[in-house]
């Protein structure tokens, strides 16, 4: 098999870059993730490019040039090095395929680690801009934070999705 090269896309438009490549003939990888993204209407998963406006392409037949590749639809460009499209090896693929879920096809972004003690902001929410002590997990996607309000320590728990590392 060749190599894969990358193709940088157009802003938002890594689908339509992959279906103008596919109808060319080219052979093409658009690696995706599934996130949970905070939206007006509340928490909701998204999918989206898992490396945003970028995607990889190889030639469908070993003698396939990928020049047109370069004036595709939704493409910016092929990512060079000088002269050369900069080659992707087939292992570099090969791995993060093996890493998608084998029943959607999705990245699923590995859980957040926090340790006892970890200094945490609240970035959403009636508390949002609280700081407050990482103190441990209460369930799959919530977490209790000791937060020092009027002089005493209070728990309160909140989800992981409306907190943030302090920068």
């Amino acid at each position: 098999m060749s190599d894969w090269y990358l193709v940088y896309s157009k802003a938002r438009q890594e689908e339509t870059a992959a279906k103008g490549l596919l109808e060319q003939g080219y052979r093409v990888y658009l690696p995706k993730i599934r996130e949970r993204k905070r939206r007006s209407q509340g928490m909701v998963f998204v999918d989206g490019a898992l490396f945003p406006r970028y995607l990889f392409v190889a030639p469908g037949e070993s003698e396939q040039s990928m020049a047109p590749a370069q004036h595709t639809v939704g493409v910016q460009k092929l990512v060079r090095f000088g002269a050369e499209y900069l080659p992707v090896p087939v292992n570099v693929v090969d791995a993060l395929v093996s890493r998608e879920d084998p029943e959607t096809g999705l990245h699923v972004p590995e859980p957040r680690v926090f340790r006892r003690g970890d200094r945490l902001r609240i970035a959403s929410g009636v508390l949002a801009g609280l700081e407050g002590v990482f103190e441990a997990r209460s369930g799959q996607d919530r977490v209790i934070i000791l937060l020092e309000l009027l002089g005493q320590r209070a728990r309160t728990e909140v989800s992981q999705d409306e907190i943030d590392r302090p920068a």
